[in-house]
């Protein structure tokens, strides 16, 4: 476990998507995860960029969303749309290179299963993209005794399908993303306090691990 601490957003940005890109260049093959939360957004600029100028080729790359809302009516995939706009759009990421866990709730828990098998199929998550949010989850894990593996889940009249801490302790190098005064007391629980406090504590444990922070939101610690 690494924990490094930057100015700014912009800083903590270049540095993860600096790190993210290292796992493309040594296998232009890799599995990578990501999240979608806006403090994840300066990370996705830096990697735009960097495929832009010519650094970064995606095109053998496998992609996995690492959630999803449930089908509404209209069948829109909501987070994966955000994530087109945020970086698959500016990196051509084909749908072929890119798994979602999107299902209707009848058929959620095959899709759960389907995406798990589809990740250990590419060798498992070389490395993954997690924000910190401000209550603490892991993804739309509020809780340490979540289900570990991809699963559906309901919060605040919402679904999702989301993967697990499992999903998450078993990638070889999940960085971890914290931005800002909201979630400096998440972050002081992340890495101060025992780890059943909250999902994102329990990756303190992860020998590959790197927490990358702005001074604000390290500033509980």
């Amino acid at each position: 476990m690494s924990v490094l601490i930057y100015h700014d957003s912009k800083s903590v940005g270049v540095c993860a998507a600096t790190l993210l890109s290292a796992h493309i260049l040594r296998d232009p093959a890799c599995a990578i995860g990501v999240d979608y939360h806006e403090n994840l957004l300066p990370v996705y600029d830096s990697l735009s960029a960097m495929t832009e100028n010519g650094l970064l080729n995606w095109s053998d790359a496998h992609v996995f969303q690492l959630f999803e809302f449930v089908a509404d009516p209209s069948g829109e995939q909501r987070i994966a749309n955000l994530l087109g706009k945020a970086l698959f759009a500016k990196t051509e990421i084909s749908d072929a290179q890119y798994t979602v866990p999107f299902a209707k709730t009848e058929d959620a828990e095959k899709v759960c299963d389907d995406f798990e098998k589809s990740i250990r199929a590419c060798g498992g998550l070389d490395a993954a993209i997690i924000a910190v949010r401000q209550d603490g989850s892991l993804l739309m894990n509020q809780t340490v005794d979540a289900d570990p593996f991809t699963h559906i889940k309901t919060e605040d009249g919402n679904g999702f399908l989301t993967a697990g801490l499992a999903t998450v302790m078993q990638t070889r190098h999940p960085i971890i993303v914290g931005i800002g005064k909201n979630c400096a007391q998440a972050v002081k629980t992340m890495l101060r306090e025992d780890i059943t406090k909250s999902p994102l504590s329990a990756l303190k444990l992860h020998p590959g691990a790197t927490f990358i922070l702005d001074e604000e939101a390290s500033e509980m610690l």
